[in-house]
């Protein structure tokens, strides 16, 4: 009879995209080596350059992908949400972590060793296909990021950052309440890898026309369909 603990984690990957076609019998394998850990916010799960030693679903929280320019600054390639997976790319290629990940408030993680996931595919080479699919859309995020470099103007890559991050960790105190998001103007800043000084003046005008609101350590968006505008190539 499988433990309630397995039972636990065969639930969970059942209820990702990624792994929700397995068969039960494959999913109680899987479970049987997956762990549940949990994540305190600003917690790093690994550096860039690190060995990748596991890979890990995000059951509950975001997870922050990230790395230092040569200036030091540190820019975001995505923000990772329930059902997704990161860290697998060095667990595929047996290669470092190619960027730091850092949890972005508490939640709860699915970690399977890098072993126990190569051995997975090799005795079940049909489910690499899925893990192909969300490699093709990091490389579809990658190719976003560089449009949103050459592209978008400093306000439009701060909208359209802003916009994710309503998605992702933005609070409402209403269902169509404006969204709020929780962060510093410098944390702001190291997303997109600007000055805090840039963010403040580009801030500090949308909150004059009433764009936004600004407070001690969080940004509500008033009116995002002008941030939508702002965050499209050539506005």
């Amino acid at each position: 009879m499988t433990d309630p603990t397995t039972n636990r984690r065969r639930d969970l990957l059942a209820s990702t995209p990624l792994f929700s076609v397995l068969t039960p019998v494959l999913l109680e394998e899987l479970a049987s080596r997956a762990r549940v850990i949990r994540v305190s916010p600003r917690e790093q799960l690994f550096c860039k350059g690190d060995p990748g030693d596991r890979l890990y679903l995000v059951i509950a929280g975001v997870i922050r992908i990230s790395s230092l320019s040569p200036e030091g600054r540190e820019v975001t390639y995505g923000l990772i949400k329930s059902g997704e997976m990161f860290g697998e790319i060095a667990v595929l290629d047996g290669g470092p972590r190619s960027a730091d990940a850092t949890a972005m408030e508490t939640g709860e993680l699915l970690a399977l060793e890098r072993r126990d996931v190569v051995d997975f595919l090799h005795r079940h080479p049909a489910q690499a296909l899925h893990l192909l699919r969300v490699l093709c859309e990091r490389v579809r995020r990658a190719d976003s990021l560089l449009e949103d470099v050459v592209f978008l103007s400093l306000p439009g890559r701060l909208a359209k950052h802003l916009l994710a991050l309503a998605g992702t960790v933005g609070t409402r105190r209403a269902p169509n309440a404006a969204a709020t998001i929780h962060l510093s103007q410098q944390e702001l800043a190291d997303h997109i890898g600007i000055s805090r000084e840039s963010v403040n003046k580009v801030l500090s005008k949308w909150e004059q026309v009433g764009m936004v609101s600004l407070g001690r350590g969080q940004i509500t968006l008033n009116r995002p369909a002008d941030l939508e505008d702002l965050a499209q190539p050539g506005e």
